[in-house]
């Protein structure tokens, strides 16, 4: 029996506007960070997602990293990096770009919306 996937998993980038990075440089808890950061900084990454913007900000010695992700419908979501994975990261803004991916379909949809009808 062929396997469908009725619900592809979107990347982690996908209908994101805006990703803002602080992190301290070489502190052990700043992996996430830096992650994201090098994945960011791709050019295959500019290339896929062209509205994408980043920034990064370098801490001090006593700052937690955090990461603020942006999506598209003025959503925002603050994560404390050094508490907190990729793949957590993933699963917190899921929904939000699920939203945003059925928006973006429904506004370039041929069919008559219900409204029209």
């Amino acid at each position: 029996m062929p396997r469908y996937d009725l619900f592809a998993r979107l990347p982690l980038l996908a209908y994101v506007d805006r990703v803002h990075i602080r992190y301290r440089p070489g502190s052990r808890n700043s992996e996430t960070c830096r992650r994201l950061l090098l994945t960011l900084m791709r050019p295959e990454t500019s290339r896929r997602f062209p509205q994408l913007s980043y920034a990064y900000e370098l801490l001090s010695y006593d700052a937690r990293p955090e990461i603020i992700v942006h999506i598209s419908p003025n959503i925002e979501h603050r994560f404390f990096a050094d508490s907190c994975s990729l793949e957590d990261i993933r699963r917190a803004i899921d929904t939000d770009q699920y939203q945003a991916h059925l928006n973006h379909l429904r506004s370039r949809s041929l069919e008559a919306s219900r409204d029209d009808a």
